[in-house]
Formats: C-alpha cells, sequence, structure tokens
C-alpha cells in the first residue's frame, strides 16, 4: 500500500548507568505511555511536488536518533512513539488524510502531540487532525519559518509549499495565522499579497536577528485572542551552517538560540493566557544533506524543550 502506518522501533542510546539514577537520556523515557507523544510522518511527496531537495521521508528517523542520546532534563517523564505514517510514492493527500486521523486520535489521548516531518505538507495533515479533535475551538497557527508557504497548488498538486493555503481553504472563518523568520528574498510579491488580502501577521528575519524580542508582541496577540496553538516549526529557518540538511537552506536565517528564545516566548505566553499547544510539528529536515547531523541535533533541541516544557 502507498500509505502505511509504521510501528515504532524500540529506543537506543548510550549507557551512562556507572553515574547513577540521573544519568538518563531521553532514550530511557521513550515508550507507549506518558502524557505527550511523537508521531512521524514519512514522506517525500511535497517537496518533490516543490522541486526542492528529496530526503524528507527519512527526517523522522534522523530525529529519533538525534533525540535518543540527549541528555534528559531532571524533570524528565515518559512519551509515547506512535510509530510512522509513510508514503511511499505521491499519494500525498491519502498520507495528509491518514495523518489527520492519526492525529485525532492522539489528541483525545495525549495533552501533546509532536509530529515529526517530512516537508511542510505535513501541517496540512497536523491541522486536519487538530481540527477535527477541536471543532469548535479558536485555533491559532504560529509557524516559525523562512517562507510563508501560501502558494496555490500547481498542476501537480498541493506541495510542502502550499499547506497554510490549503488550510485556509478547508477553514476560512477559522483562519488566524503568525509567520515568523520570513525572508524577504525567499517569498514573491505574490505571496506577500496573498498574506496582507488574508489578513497574515508577519515578524521578519531581519526583525529578530536585529531584536529577539522582535516578535514578543504579536506572540502574546494571537495568544490571547485564541482558545488553542498550533505550532508548527520549518527547520529552514535555521542559517544554513546550523541547518544545512533541508529542502532549501537559508542564505541568512534566524540564529537556532533566537529561535529557541521565540519557542520559550510561544510556551510562556501560552501559560500566561491559559492557551495550551496540543499540537506542533518539526518539518523539512532532509538527512541525505546534513552534515554532521547538525540539522538532526538542532531540531531536536527544539523537539525536546516541547517534549518537557
Amino acid at each position: 500500500m502507498p500509505v502505511t502506518h509504521i510501528p515504532p522501533e524500540p529506543w537506543t542510546g548510550r549507557d551512562d548507568s556507572e553515574d547513577g539514577p540521573l544519568a538518563r537520556r531521553l532514550y530511557h523515557y521513550a515508550g507507549d505511555s506518558g502524557r505527550r507523544a511523537l508521531l512521524g510522518f514519512a514522506s517525500e511527496a511535497g517537496v518533490r511536488r516543490n522541486k526542492g531537495h528529496v530526503g524528507a521521508r527519512q527526517g523522522p528517523r534522523a530525529l529519533r536518533s538525534a533525540l535518543a542520546g540527549m541528555a534528559a532534563p531532571t524533570d524528565a517523564g515518559p512519551f509515547a512513539d506512535l510509530g510512522d505514517i509513510d508514503v511511499d510514492g505521491d499519494d500525498l493527500e491519502a498520507g495528509q488524510a491518514r495523518l489527520g486521523k492519526h492525529v485525532e486520535s492522539a489528541l483525545r489521548q495525549y495533552e501533546r502531540v509532536i509530529v515529526l516531518g517530512g516537508g511542510h505538507e505535513t501541517a496540512f495533515g497536523s491541522y486536519l487532525g487538530l481540527r477535527a479533535r477541536f471543532a469548535d475551538e479558536r485555533i491559532g497557527i504560529i509557524n516559525l519559518d523562512a517562507h510563508l508557504d501560501l502558494r496555490n497548488a500547481g498542476k501537480a498538486g498541493p506541495s510542502s509549499g502550499t499547506p497554510f493555503n490549503q488550510i485556509r481553504s478547508a477553514d476560512p472563518d477559522g483562519f488566524d495565522y503568525l509567520c515568523i523568520g520570513l525572508a524577504e528574498e525567499s517569498n514573491t510579491a505574490a505571496l506577500f499579497d496573498r498574506a496582507a488580502e488574508w489578513g497574515v501577521r508577519t515578524v521578519m528575519d531581519k526583525a529578530l536577528i536585529a531584536d529577539p524580542a522582535a516578535a514578543n508582541h504579536e506572540i502574546e496577540a494571537i495568544a490571547a485572542r485564541s482558545d488553542i496553538i498550533y505550532l508548527t516549526v520549518d527547520i529552514d529557518v535555521l542559517p544554513h551552517y546550523q541547518a544545512p540538511g533541508v529542502s532549501a537552506p537559508a542564505a541568512r536565517g534566524v540564529p537556532l538560540a533566537t529561535i529557541e528564545n521565540v519557542v520559550k516566548t510561544i510556551m510562556a505566553a501560552c501559560e500566561n493566557t491559559g492557551c495550551p499547544i496540543p499540537l506542533a510539528d518539526i518539518v523539512e529536515l532532509s538527512p541525505p544533506s546534513d552534515r554532521d547531523d547538525m540539522t538532526a541535533k538542532s531540531a531536536a533541541l527544539l523537539v525536546r524543550s516541547l517534549l518537557f516544557r
């Protein structure tokens, strides 16, 4: 079958038991229980349709590998690995539908689900599941990304460049979208015009580089007007030297420390307003283009913070 669910594999890692019970790593906590869960979306179709560097189908496996060996925080608890939705070939739409069903089911059991992509086509499948689970809630979308990903579908169909256009088409009355880290030179005037027409809020990469708190006002505002936040992170928001293994490496990018601070600010704003983050995803990791697993490690730092904060 072109779309299948692959059960999780056991996590393994370095054993430092000689240092005592606190010398634990994330692989010690991976299993089938806990308040939070990981779900992979192993898909190449969206990036291929978008004419990017292929390899995103290998992203979930590489992310788990990078996570497994990381030291666990002192307050770490168990988390569930729900396996992967695997798209073999070009049946992207079926893959997104399957992902949506799994996300909806997982959100009925876990307080937060973190989806490991895949290209940014992952976002449409993630949102389908979130909206099905929370049909009457006001959903605020925060995307950390160099790209708006508002393109119209081309001849090949939807792609990694179209997910937020698809979300608006599916849910026009509920569309509330903030994009942080945009690179002006990576988005056409047509996309900026569309964003303005649809009321999309934006914070440019140069603004964040000049002032790491440049997005704070927009973050606090969307958290205040939403019932829940969907956080999606395209790892190509980072500079090429911190994220070489992506579909479209950034010539400039926003430094990892700043992106980590933005994520921290989002979580704090949501806590202050009582607006939870039940769903997040990390996308566009392309291991064949990675160097020394740098991109996987950068992405894993963000996943770690979302798992345990």
